[in-house]
């Protein structure tokens, strides 16, 4: 039996970053593939063949054995099989630890600067979920924390700020917030809309508030339709955090987790709070909460102008 090499995570993403020349095969069902995925992957149609034990699941497979091969699937088990039977036939193969779920949780950056502000969009790739660092003079601000605390605590200092508000545009469906989290180990002050209802302990600010962070304005703006409470931040009237509430090719659901009527109320609140969004200067740049696709290491910033948006979304 040959034996079975494995890889991490962080050393997948670091060969990535570093535009090492890898080949991924993604070896899950078409419709686990579709959900969510490495945008750099082969898919290869062997799920079955492998489930049932085949050993030659991969003959006919011709890439270049210079290259190494990783292989992922779910969890990181049947890849381990098929790490196996592609070393057997020549190649420098890989298995993926903790497969597509150990990958939920790798990251990477991006960043905007506005004069003396800097923004740094910390992704998680493979859901496309962002949040933020805003960084102004030693201060930062946190919005929509996704990842672990030491992450952004990490960040932080190499960037040379001190973590003082952190927050969230508004209560998370698709994923559990570390913003909690991240106030605990940093002791920041924790910030939400005062109307919005959880059972922990935060700091209610209202809407049209205009924190400071540094001498940087950041003005709190009630955008609801989404959720009741979602909350957009408009960073010295140049950069808007939309949450989920604006994306940079659709616009937020007003159905989920509710019934028929409240679906038509929030679907009102949404209509009007794209309309304060829209009267807005077409410059604001729109960072969101979220992307559709899957994230590529080394991606650009994802984001767009609110002009650029309203001439790709139709119903703007």
């Amino acid at each position: 039996m040959a034996t079975v090499k494995t890889i991490d995570t962080q050393t997948l993403s670091d060969w990535l970053a570093t535009d090492k020349k890898v080949s991924i095969l993604d070896i899950r069902p078409l419709s686990e593939r579709t959900e969510w995925h490495i945008p750099q992957s082969i898919h290869l149609n062997v799920y079955e063949n492998l489930k049932a034990g085949n050993r030659d699941a991969f003959d006919f497979l011709l890439l270049d054995k210079l290259l190494p091969i990783v292989t992922l699937c779910a969890g990181g088990n049947l890849s381990l099989f098929a790490t196996e039977l592609l070393s057997e036939n020549g190649y420098d193969a890989y298995s993926l630890e903790g497969g597509m779920k150990a990958w939920n949780f790798a990251w990477d950056t991006a960043i905007i600067e506005l004069g003396n502000v800097k923004i740094i969009q910390v992704r998680r790739l493979a859901k496309g979920c962002l949040s933020y660092i805003i960084g102004a003079g030693h201060k930062a601000m946190v919005i929509d924390a996704s990842l672990h605390p030491s992450i952004y605590l990490n960040l932080a200092v190499q960037h040379g700020y001190v973590i003082e508000k952190v927050a969230d545009t508004h209560i998370h469906a698709d994923y559990v917030s570390r913003t909690k989290e991240l106030a605990k180990a940093t002791g920041a002050a924790h910030l939400m809309l005062d109307l919005a209802e959880v059972n922990y302990d935060f700091i209610p600010v209202k809407n049209g508030t205009e924190l400071l962070l540094g001498n940087t304005p950041i003005k709190i703006i009630h955008t609801p339709g989404h959720t009741l409470e979602s909350t957009s931040f408009l960073i010295e009237d140049s950069v808007l955090l939309t949450g989920d509430t604006l994306f940079i090719d659709s616009v937020g659901r007003p159905d989920l987790k509710a019934n028929e009527h409240e679906t038509w109320l929030k679907a009102a609140m949404l209509y009007d709070t794209l309309h304060l969004i829209t009267a807005l200067n077409d410059n604001v740049e729109i960072l969101p909460a979220h992307t559709s696709k899957s994230i590529e290491i080394g991606q650009g910033i994802i984001s767009s102008s609110l002009g650029q948006i309203k001439k790709s979304i139709t119903m703007l």
